[in-house]
């Protein structure tokens, strides 16, 4: 099958969990690139969707759709848009995420249903997969409808399927078409441009873009830290001089004395940034996606799905082995379907301190 220059190796993640290689890919170094990742059809589901709105708001019904019909507690999703609708794909990310998270680590890697990979189709078709077979209904290019069977279909499975759709613009054939084993598509198309931006991969996006700028933070504040130390070296040093100078200028000395006390305790404050950057490494090495991180003082904490509770205790044990925090403490609440973490640093004062 002819493919595209530069494209990565493709495999296909089995319900089992294993990767099957598809396609090695193309190009230089295609071997060393990150496969685009093909899900079971039998690990998704599907629906089609046609808003009734236009542009914008077209798009936004639709991720409101694929929000409120998922069939997963903890669902990843893509929108592909096709003519006036959108094709809806769900996958259990508690089921999927573990195996890409195995593979690949942090990098996840490009992930879409197998189907997605398929030609696509004319009116009606069964295709025979690695490990079942898929029914299809299409309109035009868009897949209408789609339903996985472990077995060959049979008539009444082929009755059931074709009489849950409305008005085709081709009537189906009385028997099950024979099943097609299609090779894939030249071009998978699905660069994500291409893909409508779900939930799932937002907070990916805003995982990449929370994790700069906290090391932006981080590197602002060790600058800082370092500069304050310096200033307040220079100010002892004048301090010390004014130690040398007649009684009149006591005054001008005790005030120095002061500053410089006020800067060593801003620049020996905990850092707070840098752990939180230490929390969201630990909760992300269990495997856990954290949904929020807030810092306050000298308080930090991470918020995790409430799917995560079995994985809390061994989060709570890595947080302390680190030393960067003087407690930890594990708030669940099933009423939020989230569990957080909150974290006092190291070195904070006191609750009921009070500044001098």
């Amino acid at each position: 099958m002819p493919r595209r220059f530069l494209t990565p190796p493709i495999e296909l993640l089995t319900a089992e969990g294993a990767f099957v290689p598809l396609a090695p890919g193309s190009g230089p170094w295609a071997g060393w690139r990150r496969p685009i990742v093909l899900i079971a059809r039998e690990l998704c589901h599907y629906a089609w969707f046609e808003p009734a709105a236009k542009g914008g708001a077209a798009r936004q019904a639709a991720r409101l759709y694929a929000r409120a019909h998922a069939p997963y507690l903890n669902p990843g999703s893509l929108l592909r848009r096709v003519g006036g609708g959108y094709g809806v794909w769900w996958w259990d990310e508690d089921t999927v995420g573990p195996y890409l998270a195995d593979r690949f680590g942090d990098a996840r890697p490009q992930a879409a249903p197998e189907t997605l990979a398929q030609p696509a189709g004319g009116a009606w078709r069964i295709v025979r997969l690695a490990n079942g077979f898929e029914l299809q209904a299409w309109r035009g290019r868009a897949l209408a409808a789609s339903s996985w069977r472990r077995v060959q279909p049979s008539a009444a499975d082929w009755a059931a399927f074709t009489r849950l759709q409305r008005d085709p613009p081709v009537p189906p054939p009385t028997a099950p078409p024979t099943p097609e084993t299609l090779p894939l598509a030249e071009q998978l198309n699905l660069a994500p441009s291409a893909l409508e931006l779900t939930p799932a991969s937002t907070a990916r996006l805003a995982a990449g873009v929370a994790a700069a700028l906290l090391a932006v933070l981080a590197a602002f504040w060790t600058g800082q830290g370092l500069r304050l130390g310096g200033l307040a070296d220079r100010l002892e040093r004048q301090a010390h001089a004014l130690q040398q100078v007649s009684a009149p200028t006591r005054g001008a000395d005790a005030d120095s004395l002061r500053r410089i006390a006020a800067f060593r305790a801003l620049a020996a404050r905990p850092d707070a940034v840098a752990g939180l950057e230490t929390a969201l490494r630990v909760v992300r090495a269990k495997g856990v996606t954290a949904k929020s991180f807030a810092i306050d003082g000298a308080v930090v904490s991470v918020t995790v799905p409430y799917a995560a509770l079995d994985k809390v205790q061994a989060i709570t044990q890595d947080l302390e082995a680190t030393g960067a925090y003087a407690e930890v403490r594990p708030l669940t609440d099933s009423s939020d379907a989230a569990i957080r973490l909150e974290m006092t640093l190291t070195g904070a004062p006191p609750a009921n301190a009070t500044a001098g």
